[in-house]
């Protein structure tokens, strides 16, 4: 059921998700929840995670064909500085897509590598200014790549900003080449860490934390023919952050954040489908961080790290099951978040030794 890769977790760095990004930020194996790091496709699962490297985290991805045996397609990254952070996509023709945040000029930017037998050369996405990260990546039907991430867009112009500038989320389609950047957000305050999926007819959603002035909301929008006007799903006092997004076959998006609910943190999850949206419920009972959200066969399922550092799973089949406690481990990553043909559902973490991958469809398939 489980396979541990060998390598050095890292610990997060960052204090606080605004902190000012000049110099590398190191990150545990599979940081960060916005990202898609896990690929069930043609047969085989893909996987991407952060291994250090004679002292210097460096981006990898593995393949298998049960989740058990795992080859390596190499290093991702080009090795020439701190790496980490790293997205994944495997279109239908088998190659696979990989972003990830780079820090080799010393503040980070996005990068990109495909591979399809042989790596590309690795290009630069983001601008020249002084951060881009957390990049999410996904691939629709007809093969054209969807990415997101955020950065910052310009100096402060007197703006209570913490690092000099405004983030921003940015986007990127990919079709025969790449299209010219997209910002989503609107402007100040501070907008960050989007998580990205695209559903069966094509479509790209996104959702991110946003400051509202008075604390984070979780800010969503999507592309028909346009971008709709980003909508704020959340309100109060109290922040939501660190979103996750998955989309079922029939469309509906499922949604799930970290809220402060009486000075602790816990999970909560919505469901959009069309224009309106369930109220919010916390799904987690307590305590719970750093949560992603896949689909079954009968429905969906959350992933979250509890208090004491077990990874707690959570399926939904018409009604919320009990909470199962899968092990220890920090960063939960799932598959899938989108319909995908021979769909198997996965999901990684990091622990203290290494990356862990857990074959869900047996705990799934128990009442």
């Amino acid at each position: 059921m489980t396979r541990l890769l060998a390598g050095t977790c890292l610990a997060l760095m960052l204090a606080h998700p605004l902190a000012a990004q000049q110099s590398y930020a190191a990150a545990v194996g599979t940081e960060s929840n916005n990202q898609h790091k896990l690929v069930w496709q043609g047969g085989r699962l893909y996987f991407t995670y952060t291994r250090v490297v004679r002292g210097v985290p460096q981006v990898f991805v593995d393949v298998s064909a049960d989740g058990r045996a795992w080859r390596s397609l190499g290093q991702a990254s080009t090795g020439l500085g701190p790496a980490t952070l790293s997205t994944l996509a495997v279109d239908g023709q088998g190659r696979v897509h990989v972003a990830w945040t780079d820090f080799t000029t010393g503040a980070g930017a996005v990068h990109y590598r495909r591979y399809g037998g042989g790596w590309s050369r690795p290009v630069r996405l983001s601008s020249t200014l002084p951060y881009a990260g957390y990049p999410s990546l996904d691939v629709d039907r007809n093969n054209r790549l969807h990415l997101v991430w955020y950065g910052i867009r310009e100096a402060s112009q007197g703006q209570p900003s913490a690092h000099g500038g405004i983030y921003e989320i940015y986007y990127l389609r990919h079709d025969s080449e790449w299209s010219r950047m997209l910002r989503l957000s609107g402007g100040f305050p501070d907008a960050v860490n989007p998580a990205l999926a695209v559903d069966s007819t094509g479509r790209p959603h996104v959702v991110w934390f946003q400051s509202d002035g008075q604390a984070f909301q979780i800010t969503y929008t999507r592309r028909g023919g346009q971008w709709r006007t980003p909508e704020a799903l959340t309100s109060g006092p109290v922040p939501s952050t660190k979103p996750a997004i998955a989309v079922d076959p029939a469309g509906r998006i499922h949604l799930v954040w970290e809220y402060l609910r009486r000075g602790e943190v816990v999970v909560r999850y919505m469901r959009g489908e069309g224009d309106g949206w369930t109220p919010a419920v916390e799904i987690s009972g307590g305590a719970g961080r750093h949560p992603t959200v896949g689909i079954w066969t009968k429905g969906i399922f959350a992933l979250w790290q509890e208090e004491g550092g077990s990874m707690a799973l959570r399926a939904f089949d018409g009604t919320w099951r009990s909470v199962r406690r899968l092990g220890k481990g920090d960063y939960p990553n799932a598959t899938p978040w989108r319909p995908m043909p021979g769909g198997h559902s996965f999901a990684a973490w990091t622990t203290a030794t290494g990356v862990q991958v857990v074959d869900l469809e047996p705990v799934l398939a128990r009442p």
